[in-house]
């Protein structure tokens, strides 16, 4: 089966093949995405508890009877600083764990709560300063993923521009707004709601679902219910996506058959500008089991070979 597809949200188009997954590929041993193991501690890793020395001190930080569980620093590489006035922000890594071996594959619902937390926290700070437009939340798990260092970890990065893919984002959003008066993201909610076979989660804040289109081969998507920001989620909301957080990677691992390459994305709302009526907070979960080739490269087409209700199905939790 073979068909043209489009991205509602990205407007990305997309052949859909349904057994383009299944070509042959060569077997390569390899190391590099071997995921964390073994000791909480190592002697090396900047991130690990023990290391301070190795670090600025925390922007921010949880503790517990006097040992940091999670913290936020300074990235010593920054993408962007404040030292030019065209293309200026902050750079900070939220150091997820303490613990070496830890990974969104084995991290405890507390532990997700954490990490949460301090998204909240350093989303608040860094958007209040002057000039910024945009704050941009990702992660990195395992090298084909972009990962430098394996202590699990996350990035946040502020700057004074909106990226070019929110731009894009809110194109689409507000042409749909144009012709149907309705916002986009309700509209996707209540679509797959109704279809209910690409759904993984209904919550009451929240939607996972597997959507119809995507350039990324397998990719999930969280979209918030309301119209509330990242820095105006309560403990309610925060309860809520660390309880998805912690069954869908295990669903994710068990589907995979291991714990594979990937990124996650949050969407956050630009920080300039009412975009209320149109926009949403919604996160991207990109498995890299597969790369771009010459095709997509040469043609902006993307091809997909995964079966969004398949992959749905398998994932599914209450």
């Amino acid at each position: 089966m073979k068909e043209m597809r489009r991205d509602q949200i990205t407007g990305d188009l997309i052949i859909y093949s349904s057994y383009r997954n299944k070509r042959p590929h060569d077997t390569i041993k390899s190391n590099k995405n071997k995921p964390s193991e073994g000791p909480q501690y190592s002697d090396t890793c900047p991130f690990c508890r023990g290391n301070e020395h190795l670090n600025d001190m925390p922007t921010y930080l949880i503790e517990k009877e006097g040992q940091w569980l999670a913290k936020s620093v300074k990235n010593k590489f920054p993408i962007v600083d404040m030292e030019t006035d065209h293309i200026y922000g902050e750079h900070e890594v939220i150091v997820e764990t303490h613990r070496h071996e830890g990974s969104y594959y084995n991290m405890s619902i507390d532990e997700f709560k954490h990490i949460f937390d301090i998204f909240i926290n350093r989303y608040k700070d860094l958007s209040a300063r002057p000039g910024i437009e945009y704050v941009n939340i990702f992660k990195n798990h395992l090298r084909d993923a972009g990962a430098s260092l394996m202590h699990p970890h996350s990035q946040i990065v502020s700057f004074n521009l909106i990226p070019a893919e929110i731009v894009k984002e809110i194109k689409i959003a507000r042409s749909h707004m144009d012709h149907h008066n309705s916002n986009l993201y309700d509209y996707i909610i209540e679509s797959e709601l109704a279809h209910q076979k690409r759904v993984v989660y209904d919550g009451k804040s929240f939607l996972v679902f597997i959507p119809h289109a995507t350039r990324y081969n397998g990719e999930i998507r969280i979209i918030c219910k309301d119209d509330k920001k990242i820095d105006q989620w309560g403990l309610d909301e925060i309860e809520e996506i660390s309880y998805i957080y912690k069954r869908l990677f295990e669903k994710w691992e068990d589907y995979n058959v291991e714990q594979i390459a990937f990124n996650v994305v949050i969407h956050t709302y630009p920080l300039n500008g009412d975009y209320d009526d149109l926009f949403r907070t919604h996160f991207h979960i990109i498995p890299r089991k597969f790369n771009f080739g010459g095709f997509e490269l040469s043609t902006d087409l993307f091809v997909c070979g995964t079966d969004p209700e398949d992959l749905a199905e398998f994932l599914r939790f209450d």
